[in-house]
């Protein structure tokens, strides 16, 4: 069930063009506060109805007082009424359980109040009908269909007449007890199937009505299974005139506490395992975050490890190392070089005069300056050679002429 707002209007330019499309929203019923109160009101009024008509009806009717049809009716109508309108209001139904939902910020203080008060306006309706259809006879006044459906203890308790005869009464400890632990069972199942907004859960309606049917089942024959202090208050406004052997008003502070302490000790638990919970995780993030400079630390360490060796590996596939030419190789080198140098000086210096000696110089200066001119040509053909200084005709005269002075082998 969804409505849709009214479209904003269309927005348009100086030249007619449209700027925006119309905007429709849907508001959903969840969304509009007393659409979710009258959620709560109806579905209160529905189960208190169901629950005062039959266990007053259905107890006469057995002839003998039985606590399965009062397990059945309540499990079934609670779980009914909760898929039908849960979805609208989050199906709590009972003031515990919107209190429990306050404490644990799955409704708001605002609503939780408005809530408690279309739940007892709902339980109030339901007493009024439940004993506007009673059938009152002077053999069967009010008081006998009322007994069953009313909550008390002591002298209010359904088991008080059979109690009674042995001199036994279910008292105040032993309602306080049983009432405890029910509703600790019912608000427990409710708010754990509630989401962190107060939205229903899809198990929720079989959660809740299951619970309803095992509180009933420990409550029944000793309170008359309050469980909802909305549920016993519709009933016992209107059977107060009605000649109860025990005053239902007088009574009914214990079905406000017991749910009202159930609620808040449940409430309790969630808070304290919520924040153990997230202490815990903070903490494992922590050590997490610590851990995490390390890794980060040692994968950086053997990336730039990785890289180094990539680019040396690199770089030595680029720059070959040079080879280094043995002695051998060197001398090969000079001896190769040498001899042409010597042939061009000597050529040189035959062509001169002895009278020319005193041109020698100039000549060899000259030589060596074409020499110089003559180099970058050489030193392209072969790049690392350095050409030795050319000897002088003085020289290589002598070099030739200590063979000669050597003496003879006879």
């Amino acid at each position: 069930m969804t409505m849709e707002a009214s479209a904003e209007p269309v927005l348009e330019q100086a030249d007619g063009q449209v700027a925006a499309k119309p905007v429709r929203r849907r508001i959903r019923p969840r969304d509009v506060r007393w659409i979710r109160a009258a959620a709560e009101l109806a579905g209160t009024f529905l189960i208190c109805a169901v629950i005062y008509l039959s266990y007053s009806f259905g107890q006469l009717v057995m002839g003998q007082p039985s606590v399965v049809l009062p397990v059945l009716g309540t499990a079934l109508t609670y779980l009914v009424v909760t898929a039908m309108l849960g979805g609208v209001s989050g199906g709590h139904f009972n003031p515990a359980v919107t209190v429990a939902a306050m404490f644990t910020s799955q409704i708001s203080m605002v609503d939780g109040l408005i809530y408690i008060v279309a739940q007892v306006i709902g339980a109030i309706g339901a007493g009024a009908l439940a004993v506007a259809l009673i059938p009152v006879s002077k053999s069967v006044p009010d008081r006998t269909w009322l007994m069953f459906s009313v909550n008390g203890f002591s002298g209010g308790s359904p088991a008080a007449a059979t109690l009674g005869q042995q001199h036994i009464a279910f008292g105040a400890p032993m309602a306080i007890v049983v009432e405890l632990i029910g509703c600790m069972i019912v608000v427990a199942a409710a708010i754990t199937t509630l989401r962190s907004d107060g939205r229903a859960r899809r198990n929720h309606a079989l959660y809740t009505g299951l619970a309803y049917g095992v509180g009933v089942l420990v409550t029944y024959p000793i309170t008359c299974s309050g469980l909802n202090p909305a549920r016993s208050t519709g009933i016992a406004i209107f059977a107060q005139s009605k000649h109860m052997a025990v005053s239902p008003i007088s009574q009914l502070w214990l079905f406000w506490i017991c749910p009202l302490l159930a609620a808040s000790l449940v409430a309790l638990v969630i808070i304290v395992t919520s924040i153990i919970t997230d202490n815990m995780a903070m903490h494992a993030m922590g050590i997490a975050t610590d851990a995490q400079p390390v890794a980060q630390a040692q994968t950086h360490a053997d990336a730039f490890a990785a890289t180094g060796a990539q680019t040396q590996d690199q770089s030595a596939q680029a720059n070959p190392a040079p080879v280094q030419n043995t002695a051998a190789d060197a001398a090969d080198a000079a001896d190769t070089a040498a001899p042409a140098d010597t042939t061009a000086q000597a050529v040189d210096v035959s062509a001169l005069s002895d009278t020319d000696a005193g041109q020698d110089a100039d000549a060899g200066k000259q030589a060596d300056g074409g020499q110089d001119e003559v180099a970058p040509v050489d030193a392209g053909t072969i790049p690392d050679l350095q050409v030795e200084p050319l000897h002088t005709a003085s020289e290589n005269e002598e070099g030739d002429e200590e063979p000669k002075d050597k003496p003879t082998e006879g």
